[in-house]
């Protein structure tokens, strides 16, 4: 709901004041930028992304209907994900059309990519083709020319275009791992990584592993090199009992001090996926270029954004040797998502049931065999919007708001 009540509201004003002649000369918008298309442009680039991300949560959300307090509307429609998929591709292709790099935002204000206008666009191309890739089963021909059009504008091709966030000591800090270490008065509160992840890293001999975690173990230092992935441990989730969980937590290693530090940076939409996303469109036939090559590029870009040695003698493995099919390509996006890309991962996942994840016997007590598909509405929705959220279920969700019903793009049964 925060999203709604201040991220996205908050964006939808910066469009508003700079499309009113009467505020967008103000000295307060100015000083932002001297291009109010650039402001207009970021805003409505920014408000796509949040709406991909809580429609890819949800499925069918609030958008067209909502904001309208001052019109009246205080029940607003659930629009499908569908029509929101629909209307964030022109939004964004209106917004890339808008932006003029000559007329860079003001970097003390604008944190994520410092007024870089030509890097704005990129993430603006890559967002395009995020949401074109997930079309793939329900939608391919709308979803190849959303596709193709994003591409030829084109998406991220340095490291340096991957859309970051970085944590400071005011606002956001209260959200950082630094920050939790703090509020439970530990000076570095160990955070325990999953053994899905660990372990895949193992069967690859993957040297990111050394970037992601630390022997400065989940409950203490953990014996073993630090260069050998052999000596790494996680925890499954879902065990039985706390003593499973306390028992599993014995040699288990801990998430890399980069991420706890007080001005951490995450890559919120990473360089790497998006050439990862280019290669299962290549392979898919979508855009003509060569699958083989996005892929090494994209395993080369995650290498160099996480600081990654040894990238030549990992490519040359035979796990890793480039086979050609689509498994191997969302494979590589998982492995080099770890704290990055969000909820693209959890998509990924849903179409292709990769990785593979185990029902641990805590989980299965309770009777569940798959993890969920999509997120249930929250308390609010029913409490003050009822009848609309009745008819979103009723009419996209055949009839049941639950964590396993599916999204609209979420139809290739792979579990």
């Amino acid at each position: 709901n925060g999203f709604y009540y201040h991220t996205i509201k908050e964006l939808n004003t910066i469009i508003a004041m700079n499309e009113d002649p009467e505020q967008n000369q103000l000295p307060n918008v100015a000083a932002f930028c001297t291009s109010n298309a650039n402001q207009i442009a970021a805003a409505k680039t920014l408000r796509a992304y949040y709406m991909m991300s809580i429609s890819d949560i949800l499925g069918a959300v609030p958008y067209t209907e909502a904001w309208k307090g001052d019109e009246d509307v205080w029940q607003p429609k659930y629009d499908s994900q569908e029509d929101i998929y629909k209307m964030m591709d022109a939004e964004l292709c209106e917004a890339y059309n808008l932006f003029d790099e000559k007329a860079p935002l003001n970097s003390t204000y604008e944190i994520l990519y410092k007024g870089d206008i030509a890097k704005w666009k990129k993430f603006n191309a890559t967002l395009r083709m995020m949401m074109a890739i997930k079309m793939a089963e329900v939608d391919p021909a709308n979803g190849k020319a959303r596709f193709a059009k994003a591409f030829a504008d084109g998406g991220m091709t340095d490291v340096k275009d991957s859309f970051c966030y970085t944590m400071d000591t005011k606002q956001g800090a209260d959200y950082s791992l630094y920050h939790q270490g703090t509020y439970y008065n530990t000076p570095v509160l160990r955070w325990g990584p999953n053994a899905v992840i660990v372990e895949m890293l193992k069967e690859y001999n993957d040297p990111r592993m050394f970037e992601y975690f630390t022997l400065d173990g989940y409950v203490g230092k953990v014996e073993g090199d630090p260069k050998d992935v052999k000596s790494y441990k996680g925890v499954y989730y879902g065990l039985e009992s706390n003593a499973a969980v306390d028992e599993a937590k014995k040699g288990a290693c801990s998430i890399a001090d980069k991420y706890m530090i007080q001005e951490s940076t995450y890559g919120v939409i990473t360089t790497a996926r998006c050439l990862l996303v280019e290669a299962e469109a290549a392979k898919l036939g979508w855009i003509s270029a060569s699958a083989e090559d996005l892929y090494y590029k994209g395993i080369k870009a995650s290498f160099d954004f996480e600081g990654a040695e040894g990238y030549d003698e990992y490519i040359a493995s035979d796990k890793v040797k480039f086979n050609g099919t689509l498994e191997q390509i969302v494979t590589q996006r998982y492995l080099a998502g770890f704290m990055t890309d969000g909820i693209e991962a959890w998509s990924d996942w849903r179409r292709y049931n990769i990785p593979t994840l185990p029902i641990m016997e805590g989980q299965a007590i309770e009777g569940i065999t798959v993890y969920p598909y999509r997120m249930e509405y929250y308390n609010d929705d029913y409490n003050y919007n009822g009848e609309q959220v009745k008819k979103a279920v009723d009419t996209y969700l055949g009839g049941k708001d639950s964590r396993w019903s599916r999204v609209w793009w979420d139809v290739k049964d792979n579990i």
